[in-house]
């Protein structure tokens, strides 16, 4: 039963055995996802999340539910939070929420902490990675249905459970795990909830269990369980609806404890869906060439893999639409060189949204014409490669006052991905850009963090209102 074996791995999990790198990784993380939650938390999704809680509660702030709801939904709410590309887990989001809300009423020392963030990540990765692309492909989100698990996994840590109460937890966290894609496609507030409501719903798991309520420890390969109800048929995509692939569970589980998985967590540039970046990554390599004459362009046609595909919405009208939409992106990316999430902000309040007849700024128009000179095609044969990639061609056909021809640029893993690495460098650049009137060196208190308590370390880091 995995969740026995994702049990004895959490209550055994000692932070003298962790390796360093994922020690260190898993703290580049932590200031990836400080940095992100500092520039979402003042989102309208957030706000509106604060707003409600505090009309429901007059006692609302620092109620450690109500935070772990705002924490992971304000980190999430700009798509700039890190992932997996195997699991489609946005994982730190949910980890480290989690964590900072029970570390304001719990005494927690920094190694605590760590070992209860690695403990969430191993969590996320084997169980993403066991579930996926079928869980993807049925409609769930796993950020908000496998992220239930990886806050369960930390809080469960977090309150030392023992190994019978820490299977009580993971099986309450599975039958609890919720979130569907429908609120992604429709361009909605619900998509960032479903990290908030993860968060909360595994720390309310851990204490459940920790008081002797009872979840059943084949809620994830029993055979109406997690995987066989919501990642129907065989997890390696064999066309085979009774069947659960067993070798692939056996072979994750193997894994935990010896090689580290958060070590292969990506980092986000983009502020869009990370079935888009690879799109963006060639879009941006051809600005290169192309500049400023982009008006020579005759036609774009892009080559992806089925999920990328779908996000072909060609005229999204608010924010959280914008950002599942493929053909707007590679449009900016190709005129700009820039699809930051400041570049963003200015093309919307340029009018980005409006219709043509009511926008006066000319680039706002060249990005709507371009765009529809954007074919999108979903290469078949993109769809069974494996160990995370995101492939993507994009071919731009030229007209002949710009010397006729064709550019073509293939991404086959994403910027962030291990093979395509983003450095710590470029992720302190990235919390630069987006907070800069953040003190930096307040980051060195997570250089020491081990050794100290945590509620020191996280009041040197996050002002809170």
């Amino acid at each position: 039963m995995i969740v026995k074996e994702l049990a004895n791995f959490i209550v055994n999990l000692n932070f003298k055995d962790i390796k360093k790198e994922a020690i260190q990784q898993a703290e580049l993380c932590f200031i990836d996802f400080i940095g992100v939650y500092l520039r979402g938390k003042n989102e309208i999704a957030p706000q509106t999340i604060k707003k409600s809680m505090r009309a429901i509660d007059d006692n609302y702030k620092h109620s450690m539910l109500e935070d772990a709801l705002f924490f992971a939904t304000a980190a999430h709410v700009l798509d700039l939070d890190d992932g997996h590309d195997i699991a489609s887990v946005h994982i730190g989001t949910i980890a480290f929420s989690t964590a900072i809300a029970m570390s304001f009423k719990l005494e927690l020392t920094g190694t605590e902490f760590l070992e209860a963030i690695v403990a969430g990540y191993e969590t996320g990765i084997l169980l993403g990675s066991i579930a996926n692309p079928n869980h993807r492909n049925q409609g769930f989100h796993s950020t908000g249905t496998i992220g239930t698990l990886v806050s369960g996994a930390v809080a469960s840590k977090i309150l030392k459970l023992n190994f019978y109460q820490t299977i009580q937890c993971l099986g309450i966290c599975g039958t609890t795990a919720a979130g569907l894609l429908e609120s992604d496609h429709q361009g909605t507030m619900s998509k960032a909830l479903h990290a908030g409501n993860a968060a909360r719903s595994g720390i309310i798991s851990a204490y459940l269990a920790y008081n002797g309520f009872t979840g059943a420890e084949t809620i994830m390969d029993g055979e109406e369980g997690f995987f066989k109800a919501m990642a129907f048929g065989d997890v390696e995509g064999k066309e085979n609806p009774k069947t659960i692939n067993k070798s692939k569970i056996k072979r994750g589980v193997r894994n935990l404890g010896d090689n580290y998985q958060i070590t292969d967590i990506y980092f986000k540039l983009y502020p869009f869906c990370r079935h888009i970046h690879s799109s963006i990554d060639s879009a941006l390599f051809l600005h290169n060439t192309i500049k400023k004459n982009y008006h020579a362009i005759d036609s774009i046609d892009i080559y992806t893999y089925k999920i990328a595909s779908e996000h072909d919405n060609y005229n999204p009208t608010n924010i959280e639409e914008l950002k599942q939409s493929l053909p707007v992106a590679v449009a900016i990316a190709l005129i700009f060189g820039d699809v930051s999430l400041t570049k963003i902000n200015y093309l919307i309040q340029d009018g980005l949204f409006k219709g043509l007849e009511e926008i006066v700024e000319e680039k706002i128009i060249d990005i709507k014409e371009l765009v529809y000179k954007i074919r999108i095609h979903n290469k078949e044969e993109f769809d069974s490669l494996d160990d995370g990639a995101r492939p993507s061609i994009v071919k731009i056909k030229l007209n002949k006052d710009f010397r006729g021809g064709v550019l073509e640029h293939t991404t086959i893993f994403s910027k962030g991905h291990r093979r395509n690495p983003v450095n710590p460098g470029e992720v302190i650049d990235k919390f630069k850009k987006l907070n800069p009137n953040y003190d930096i060196n307040r980051l060195h208190s997570i250089d020491n963090m081990e050794s100290s308590p945590m509620k020191e370390v996280i009041d040197k880091l996050i002002d809170f209102d």
